[in-house]
């Protein structure tokens, strides 16, 4: 997994941890720090969000095509879920989750959005190579995807506010 992370940092590619879930022929991913919730996140969406399906439970990859159209890809590292799915979807969303005593959600943009995505994002930064290509990923994805914040319970509100919101 990490010689993927860094094999690959220069090629518009990154490797998250995170969770993501499809819907409607769509990727979203679920990022925050070990134990804010994102597995449980991707779960609510199962539970309560219909034609949803789990991609990853851990570390999705992201490419950047040619086109300039981000994908999501299942990849063989999952989490506590064994999810290890050959399949990708365009990028819908990104959503960066914390634990709260209420459900609200914020579109983020410029440095916020870039900011949101790069504790997640797997990489050895000292390598000039490297650095350079997570940043341009980064870039391009803070610049072109949706990114959000939720703050959340666990709960079926959280992932109903979540999907109406951030679904087209």
């Amino acid at each position: 997994m990490i010689m993927f992370a860094l094999a690959t940092a220069d090629k518009d590619t990154v490797l998250f941890h995170a969770a993501v879930v499809s819907y409607e022929g769509r990727g979203y991913i679920f990022l925050g720090p070990s134990g804010t919730g994102k597995s449980t996140h991707a779960s609510l969406w199962l539970q309560h969000i219909a034609g949803t399906a789990l991609v990853n439970d851990d570390n999705p990859v992201v490419r950047i095509d040619e086109d300039g159209s981000a994908m999501v890809y299942g990849s063989p590292w999952s989490g506590k879920t064994p999810c290890y799915r050959n399949v990708h979807y365009p990028l819908g969303a990104i959503v960066l989750l914390s634990q709260a005593d209420c459900n609200k959600i914020q579109r983020l943009s410029g440095v916020y959005a870039y900011v949101a995505l790069i504790e997640s994002i797997s990489g050895k930064r000292w390598d000039e190579r490297i650095a350079d290509g997570l940043h341009q990923t980064e870039n391009t994805l803070a610049s072109s995807i949706p990114v959000w914040h939720l703050e959340c319970l666990p709960d079926e509100e959280a992932a109903i506010l979540c999907n109406e919101t951030i679904t087209p």
